[in-house]
């Protein structure tokens, strides 16, 4: 099961991986805690006998001698996982990295449907040692605004979150700790009293 306040960790397994880039593309807007515990429902069913990605890869070919059922969604609604269409769209876009997630971009991750800047740059930082991305999410934002940076209440995108971006990275070398430690750290500083 995942653990939001030991998100970090760059040795996982394949399947490990298959686990926390579900977990990433769920978790945004959402409770980390609730929603590590929702996957983790929506995942028990295997019982270890099929990595993530190939439980998902399993419900997808179900669909396929299927005219209206979709046991992808039917699956995520019965453990209430939300944002269905957006989940749907992003978890069969991943099936193809399976096998090669200690290996895939930011580029090829924001390429599927559902995975935008943050999502990918969150996967990448807390699953690879030594990456300079920065996750431009709600903590982070705050907390730029709280040291005096401009910076908007929600994630930007383009040349405004490539800005921030280096901002954030720069901060990260003044202060002498790695950039995903610096994540967080503000995480949880920033998350104890608020949704996150």
């Amino acid at each position: 099961m995942i653990k939001p306040s030991e998100i970090t960790k760059f040795n996982r397994t394949e399947a490990e991986l298959e686990e926390f880039l579900l977990f990433s593309i769920m978790v945004a807007g959402k409770n980390s805690q609730q929603t590590a515990k929702k996957l983790d429902s929506f995942l028990f069913v295997t019982m270890g006998s099929l990595s993530p990605l190939s439980w998902v890869e399993h419900l997808l070919k179900l669909e396929n001698g299927m005219s209206q059922s979709k046991p992808l969604i039917n699956c995520m609604q019965g453990h209430k996982l939300g944002q269905y269409d957006r989940l749907y769209k992003a978890f069969k876009g991943i099936v193809k990295f399976k096998n090669n997630l200690s290996n895939v971009t930011v580029q090829e991750l924001e390429s599927v449907h559902g995975i935008g800047a943050k999502t990918a740059r969150f996967f990448v930082l807390h699953s690879r040692p030594n990456q300079q991305l920065a996750v431009l999410d709600t903590h982070i934002l705050r907390w730029m605004r709280d040291q005096g940076i401009d910076a908007p209440k929600a994630t930007p995108s383009g040349k405004k979150y490539q800005q921030l971006e280096q901002l954030f990275l720069d901060i990260a070398q003044k202060k002498g700790i790695s950039v995903a430690e610096l994540d967080l750290h503000i995480w949880k500083q920033y998350s104890q009293n608020q949704t996150n």
